[in-house]
């Protein structure tokens, strides 16, 4: 009886070991890393928009569509991610019950030093664009498949928490200088919206 109490003990304790070792090896989003996040349950085209992979800024930090500031997800799990974006929307009264599934890269798939800037939204293919000098707005647009039938002209982009809005069809605002982080974000474009046939100054 007592070596069946030593065994069962033992198999107990391996099974804890092994369960918090799993919990230490669960990959946690670091600064400059990715996270691939799919959301369900949110209204028409959203789920598409919302959807994608992000690269977190060198703070830690990423902006989601739609949210008014920067989420923090650096030290978190998947799981934290998903409860930190259902609360940010929440919170906002953008969703009322949406749902996410996160996977964190691995730090060996982290592409460390390796800089991008994240185009998302309404455009043809939603990519994070490796970073070049002199990289210009239209530039990341057209690369990802430009803007689609329903973009909006109304282009937001977030660099270091702080989003400016850009008019797509200004030449002054095609030309801007994009930087490592930026994220690009198109939105669906409004029903009274318009469209301009010639360029802007």
């Amino acid at each position: 009886m007592k070596h069946l109490l030593q065994i069962i003990c033992c198999v107990v304790f391996c099974s804890l070991s092994f369960s918090a070792k799993a919990q230490d090896v669960e990959p946690r989003a670091v600064p400059n890393g990715f996270v691939t996040i799919e959301a369900k349950n949110l209204p028409g085209s959203d789920t598409t928009i919302v959807s994608g992979k992000y690269q977190l800024d060198s703070k830690g930090t990423v902006q989601m569509p739609y949210l008014s500031g920067t989420i923090s997800l650096s030290g978190k799990t998947g799981r934290q991610i998903q409860n930190a974006l259902t609360e940010a929307y929440k919170k906002e009264k953008i969703y009322t019950s949406p749902v996410f599934s996160v996977v964190v890269d691995s730090i060996e798939h982290q592409g460390v030093g390796v800089r991008y800037v994240h185009v998302t939204g309404a455009v043809g293919s939603k990519r994070n664009l490796p970073y070049r000098p002199e990289l210009t707005l239209i530039e990341a647009l057209i690369e990802c498949g430009d803007i689609t039938d329903f973009g909006s002209r109304y282009i937001l982009v977030t660099r270091n928490g702080v989003t400016k809005q850009y008019d797509y069809f200004s030449t002054r605002d095609r030309g801007v200088k994009l930087f490592p982080g930026d994220v690009i974000f198109v939105k669906e474009r409004g029903f009274t919206e318009g469209r301009e046939k010639t360029l802007l100054p």
